[in-house]
């Protein structure tokens, strides 16, 4: 099916906006942690579980069967109808009195969320099938990370103290119901959905397969381990960063939104860009620099991290904020391009969907958990500095996570080579692979 660059762009532009909205609920639940506590009475135990495995486990289970509907359905249909689900619990949030609601509410927006991203990432690559123009539309489809954070920041904390955070979740959610319409109404399904029309599946790998091969090969298991280990101290420092300023500065949720929302979308913007800058120009031949860098980010976090959480002012304490966010950043061009290249061509997507879903089940899960925890238990003695020590507990797994991609560094030139003397596919061998003579193996396992 054929359609206008007009109508491309059209398309690409909704369903940018699509993505930048389905995390807009994130942003606002870390934004308005201290509200809701003092209002509902929470612990940070509660706040931890709402942050984390209310919302995690959903979200990151539900993505892998939702891509495979999206394999085979309407797309757009789809998108649809997971935005309008978001939309309709984040609205519904303005209704919740206890704790219990606020968990049926998190769940139900897990289930949404965990909709919009499979759909929307598969489409464009039909919109866009050009290999150039699909990269400037991934780029510009990857900027709604940052534009949610603006967005959820800067537009929620000035709501939250014009009308109180339950008018916000009402607010902040309503145009969802306006884009599922839209998305409904006018983005056509590229892919004809007739029977004959899509081959056969191929029969891939399954995630058990995936995982034993990826830990048979030094490589792939420390950086999996790696990248997992930094989602953790993403997903458990993250959520706490305004309730921390709230509660160790006094800031208002208004100021605080400002803040968050221009550190963290210009720092992650800057991040991703300068990562796959740096790590093609200077480390374009050189896996092992590129490992090490990201090691070395990583690694420099805890500083950042200790800077941030013991500073005396809140300017310095909040400026300290965006190098750290540009070093979170920074890992992910170098490490995910490095992921495909060190796993079999036929466990690539599953590789992906499985690493991706034992980051956002543990990080998620794991992280704001063990925080609210260890907050409330220091409490009794610490009184109000409980959350900081909680979090500076948190800030060390990094040094964890920099140990892991260091370690990529000692074998990667080793299993990249055995990788491109093997076979590309994942057939059982004594090896992991079979081989095959340099004029038998397939150009894209040679063009690696």
């Amino acid at each position: 099916m054929d359609f206008s660059r007009s109508y491309k762009y059209y398309a690409l532009g909704c369903l940018t906006f699509v993505y930048a909205l389905h995390g807009v609920d994130r942003g606002l639940i870390i934004l308005l942690l201290q509200p809701i506590k003092n209002d509902l009475h929470l612990s940070d135990t509660e706040l931890g579980f709402l942050t984390g495995i209310a919302f995690g486990l959903f979200y990151a289970t539900l993505g892998l069967p939702v891509a495979r509907w999206a394999d085979r359905g309407n797309r757009a249909t789809i998108t649809s109808i997971a935005i309008g689900v978001w939309s309709i619990t984040v609205m519904a949030c303005m209704l919740v009195t206890n704790f219990y609601q606020l968990v049926i509410a998190r769940i139900a927006a897990g289930v949404g969320e965990s909709g919009c991203m499979p759909p929307t990432y598969s489409l464009l690559g039909d919109y866009f099938p050009d290999a150039q123009q699909r990269t400037r539309a991934m780029s510009v489809y990857w900027l709604g990370g940052p534009l949610s954070s603006l967005a959820s920041f800067v537009v929620g904390g000035w709501l939250n103290d014009a009308y109180g955070w339950r008018m916000t979740f009402l607010l902040m959610g309503a145009p969802g119901l306006l884009i599922a319409v839209l998305v409904k109404l006018t983005i056509a399904e590229p892919r004809k959905l007739v029977v004959g029309a899509v081959p056969p599946a191929v029969r891939l790998p399954g995630a058990q397969r995936v995982l034993a091969a990826m830990w048979r090969q030094p490589s792939s298991r420390h950086l999996s381990l790696g990248v997992i280990l930094l989602f953790v101290v993403g997903s458990g420092m993250g959520p706490w960063y305004a309730a921390f300023m709230s509660r160790s500065h006094g800031m208002s949720t208004t100021e605080l939104g400002i803040w968050l929302g221009l550190i963290n979308g210009c720092g992650g913007i800057a991040g991703m860009l300068l990562g796959g800058y740096v790590s093609g120009r200077w480390f374009a031949h050189n896996e092992r620099g590129q490992v090490r860098l990201s090691a070395a980010s990583t690694g420099l976090m805890v500083p950042f991290f200790v800077l941030f959480l013991t500073l005396p002012r809140k300017e310095a304490a909040l400026l300290v904020l965006l190098p750290l966010s540009v070093l979170w950043c920074f890992f992910a061009g170098p490490a995910f391009a490095l992921l495909q290249r060190l796993v079999a061509q036929d466990m690539r997507a599953t590789t992906l969907a499985v690493i991706m879903l034992l980051a956002n089940l543990i990080g998620m899960g794991v992280g704001p958990q063990v925080v609210g925890i260890l907050s409330d238990v220091l409490t009794p003695s610490l009184g109000r500095d409980a959350l900081r020590y909680a979090m500076l507990t948190m800030s060390l797994v990094a040094l964890w996570s920099a140990y892991h991609f260091w370690r990529v560094g000692e074998t990667v030139r080793q299993d990249l080579a055995a990788m491109t003397r093997g076979d590309c596919s994942s057939n059982d061998s004594p090896s992991g692979s079979v081989a095959l003579t340099l004029e038998q193996e397939p150009r894209s396992c040679r063009d690696r």
